[in-house]
């Protein structure tokens, strides 16, 4: 028997054969159920997706007989069995026609076709016109087809199929009910692929088929011919370093490689892996392409996509998904921006890989961003994700396991780390005004002097400053201020604390203090400013909504009020 090709030996047959095309199908079926026959159909998508497997059948549907051919009118199904889809399963159907728009371009050619369409169809119930590629009909074409598109005879149907849907005319779209066939995604393709190999017996593993599914695009006939050119080189068995390699996969680990030199700055291993790149025949411009992918993945990580849903083995996953922790969701978009910009570059290179290489080199030198949050704070210069920040501490324990009771400094400290992590713009706040707190029971107890004791009366700060209490101090924690002793400057911090003598206990919680043994945190000195009749200017610019909202973020205050300079 002579060998048929896969996709041609697995093209689908009925609605139910159809992949990754639910809606299409759907409504087709209610139309050809309800009686609902619209005179022109317009398929649109990208190779290989079922624009034209998809009219076959609506022929099929439109003039099928029924299996045991008593069926009276257009069916939701066709049976695949009658004699009717049989002959248009084989080309043979009289009243089925199709024709490539390629090869009948011409004016004269689509009005001899008109003009054969004004007879009904021999023996089936529509004559069924499949009009493939039509977007490569010439204007005067386009022209000839309108009058019969609009108003056809009776029992006649068009089913025009297109790749280039913004080359076909406004005036024929608007006499067409338009269907776009989106490309297949990797998990019915991937069900399809395994499928195909459980009939024809060959051996495959899951990471084979998905490195067949992304090479493909979504397109159900480039992986099935990808999938017949795998198993003829295994002999029937598709090895995933096989499969790679036939369609030109990049191994994850070299993927990783490279991220990790980008991201660390080291230009001399970015530089050491492209040669080895180059050395290895890879194509430079296809490493970008999967490089580019590689980074999306870390991109998707990072705002939290389960690492089971991309197309990597678990391993290389879990490897991405800590890489994506540590560098920060901001850090790998703006690093994604960069070389989306080379990517033209690259391409059109007549040497991608020193093109490649100076990408890659640029996307190295590229600052890593710090949140102002935490500098505001005075945290360290850390980057994190905004969708995987660090789990928040907990209250400490002593060593028989307890937490420790809130009357001591450690629950004031404890308090203090859960600021420094959920709202590290407040504990900036309380460190810049050199706030003491203290816990009395499930009371936080607040030292502020009255700027900030102003400033925690905001209905947003005293919300999270209570959150915090409540999470260290239970449901019943609150919070109070207090006046702050005087000795500052009346409307700044306070001055610092002296050391604690040697034996006593620890210091209370300070906001934005670590703890230390032996040593006081130092002293942070502020310049005395009398009051005198810039008061008054200063008062009006911290009224100004504008300078309201820096002063917010930053916990800080007016010192002076200057005219513009000439």
């Amino acid at each position: 028997m002579t060998y048929q090709a896969l996709a041609r030996k697995w093209r689908p047959q009925t609605f139910a054969d159809l992949v990754g095309q639910e809606a299409i199908v759907t409504a087709l079926r209610n139309a050809l159920r309800d009686g609902r026959i619209a005179q022109a159909y317009l398929f649109s998508g990208i190779r290989g997706v079922g624009k034209t497997t998809a009219a076959r059948v609506l022929a099929k549907a439109l003039n099928c007989l029924g299996a045991d051919g008593s069926a009276k009118g257009p069916a939701s199904e066709p049976c695949d069995t009658c004699l009717v889809c049989t002959e248009i399963r084989e080309g043979a159907d009289l009243d089925v026609i199709e024709i490539d728009a390629a090869t009948h371009s011409k004016v004269e050619q689509v009005r001899e076709l008109t003009e054969s369409l004004r007879y009904g169809p021999a023996r089936d119930r529509y004559k069924v016109v499949v009009l493939d590629e039509i977007h490569r009909l010439s204007g005067s074409a386009f022209d000839a087809l309108l009058k019969i598109v609009e108003e056809p005879p009776p029992h006649l149907t068009f089913i025009f199929a297109t790749t280039e849907i913004e080359k076909v005319p406004a005036t024929v779209l608007s006499r067409c009910q338009e269907f776009h066939f989106r490309r297949v995604p990797p998990e019915p393709m991937v069900a399809h692929l395994r499928r195909i190999c459980d009939a024809e017996n060959f051996e495959a593993g899951g990471p084979a088929l998905r490195l067949i599914a992304r090479a493909s695009e979504g397109s159900v006939r480039d992986a099935v011919a990808l999938l017949d050119q795998a198993a003829t080189f295994g002999n029937g068995r598709l090895g995933d370093e096989d499969v790679a390699r036939l369609v030109g996969g990049i191994d994850a680990g070299l993927l990783a490689t490279l991220l990790e030199a980008v991201l660390a700055g080291d230009g001399a291993r970015v530089s050491t892996t492209i040669r080895e790149v180059e050395d290895g025949g890879s194509d430079p411009r296809q490493v970008f392409t999967h490089f580019l992918g590689y980074l999306r993945s870390a991109l998707h990580l990072a705002q939290g996509l389960d690492a089971e849903q991309l197309d990597l083995p678990a391993e290389a996953a879990a490897d991405l998904k800590e890489t994506a922790a540590a560098s920060g969701y901001e850090n790998l978009l703006r690093l994604l921006h960069l070389l989306l910009s080379s990517e033209t570059v690259v391409r059109r290179a007549d040497a991608p890989g020193l093109a490649l290489e100076v990408a890659l080199l640029r996307a190295a030198e590229l600052p890593r961003l710090v949140r102002i949050e935490r500098l505001a704070a005075g945290l360290p210069a850390e980057t994190e994700s905004p969708t995987a920040r660090p789990e928040a501490p907990k209250p400490r324990n002593d060593a028989a396991g307890n937490t420790a009771p809130s009357g001591s400094p450690a629950a004031a400290a404890a308090i203090i780390r859960r600021l420094e992590s959920q709202s590290p713009a407040l504990a900036g706040l309380l460190d810049f005004h050199r706030a003491r707190l203290e816990v009395h029971g499930d009371t936080l107890v607040v030292e502020a002097v009255p700027e900030l004791e102003r400033q925690l009366r905001d209905e947003a700060r005293a919300a999270q400053l209570g959150d915090a209490v409540r999470s260290e101090l239970g449901p019943d924690g609150g919070w109070k201020t207090t006046p702050a002793p005087p000795g500052g400057d009346g409307d700044g911090p306070t001055n610092a604390d002296s050391a604690p003598p040697p034996g006593d206990s620890p210091p209370t919680g300070r906001a934005g203090s670590r703890p230390e043994t032996g040593r006081p945190a130092p002293e942070r000195r502020r310049p005395q400013r009398a009051p005198g009749p810039g008061s008054e200017a200063r008062r009006a610019a911290e009224a100004d909504p504008g300078v309201r909202a820096v002063l917010d973020v930053f916990g800080g205050r007016v010192l002076d009020v200057r005219p513009k300079s000439p």
